[in-house]
């Protein structure tokens, strides 16, 4: 497993502003991780998760590099995120996952998006305006996760009326609470409720032609026993910290790097930042880049982040700013502004990988990218 590092020269993508705080997402990558789960999961199809911005990698040319690899569909959150897909040409079928209104539903149909129905209260107002607009939908169950579904004392109060949508029942899915628990206890319950739940339905005369529990751990870890289709997000952004994933050879596609706008030598005992939370121990060389806690690198990171420039890895010393940071190297190291240092690195061994950054906020992957926001600048390649 081989991972570059270096940062990729942006200077043709620069927006007006010319602001070079950079996301570069390699696409390549992403396709090789879906041909990765592909061999992990035969057999199974495989809806990719673009919601938040396709987790702040950039919905649109992740969606459209993985239609174009053969993705079976998307999932987002909301319905605003799934006419985004449909605006960049996006063709392929895309499922929302929160609870649309059903006013939501005459756009639904002009745009051939799907709804999640997320409660028994959510289909009986769904229904009137499903009889009238062509809308297919997912029932939802609740099989432990707690937060969304329609409940499984519920289900037996509802088959009237799903009965009575002929044809608008595209899928049945519900979501695990722990699918990378090493045991696999609470997974198998859940499975379980889902399975008795799909019997349920059946026995009712309701087959639906997609059936989807597990997500991107649920996939690589085998269980989908019984399922058409997977839910994979944070694999395939190369995140997923299973060790199956790993087995799989899958890799993170994202490294963020900053310019260099200045840097100098500074002498000992020089106060550094807001509050003077560091102080330099000896003669330093300190460098600023151009980003900060609103670009969305957690403010909580001051003083315990690395970077890495020329192949080694280099603290954040001082609070954070809003649109700036700095960096400690030894005085003798020749910087220069226009140079750039990577922040998240695409090796999960560096200091300062999306992983190991994650660890340091003591929260997971997700959050870290998840948290770039849109005045970052995404070069896909």
């Amino acid at each position: 497993m081989s991972f570059d590092s270096t940062p990729r020269d942006s200077a043709s993508h620069l927006p007006p502003s010319g602001r070079t705080l950079t996301a570069h997402v390699d696409l390549g990558q992403l396709v090789r991780n879906h041909t990765s789960l592909r061999r992990a999961a035969p057999g199974l199809g495989l809806l990719a998760v673009v919601k938040a911005d396709a987790y702040g990698h950039g919905a649109g040319p992740v969606a459209r590099a993985l239609e174009a690899s053969g993705i079976d569909g998307f999932c987002v959150a909301t319905l605003d995120e799934a006419l985004e897909l449909r605006a960049v040409d996006v063709r392929g079928p895309i499922l929302v996952f929160e609870g649309e209104a059903p006013e939501a539903l005459p756009v639904a149909a002009a745009h051939a998006i799907d709804l999640t129905v997320v409660s028994a209260e959510h289909l009986a107002a769904l229904a009137p305006g499903l009889q009238k607009h062509d809308v297919s939908v997912h029932l939802k169950l609740d099989t432990g996760m707690g937060r969304s579904g329609i409940l499984l004392d519920e289900l037996g109060g509802c088959l009237d009326l799903i009965r009575a949508l002929p044809g608008r029942v595209r899928g049945v899915m519900s979501q695990f609470s722990a699918s990378e628990e090493p045991e696999g206890r609470s997974i198998r319950l859940q499975r379980q409720r889902f399975q008795g739940a799909l019997a349920q339905l059946r026995d009712a005369g309701i087959v639906a032609p997609m059936v989807h529990h597990g997500n991107s751990a649920a996939c690589l870890r085998g269980f989908s026993e019984g399922d058409t289709h997977a839910r994979c997000g944070i694999a395939l952004y190369g995140l997923s910290e299973v060790d199956e994933a790993r087995q799989a050879g899958l890799q993170p596609i994202l490294e963020l790097s900053a310019e260099v706008t200045r840097s100098v030598r500074i002498a000992e005992g020089t106060p550094v930042g807001y509050s003077s939370s560091f102080v330099a121990p000896r003669a330093l060389r300190l460098v600023t880049l151009n980003c900060g806690y609103a670009d969305g690198f957690s403010r909580a990171l001051a003083n315990r982040a690395w970077v890495g420039y020329r192949g080694e890895s280099f603290p954040v010393v001082g609070n954070l700013s809003m649109d700036m940071l700095t960096v400690a190297l030894p005085e003798e190291v020749v910087v220069r502004t226009g140079e750039r240092m990577t922040l998240l690195s695409r090796n999960p061994l560096d200091p300062n990988s999306v992983q190991n950054t994650a660890r340091l906020l003591g929260t997971i992957p997700y959050e870290v990218t998840c948290a770039l926001n849109r005045r970052v600048l995404r070069h896909h390649f």
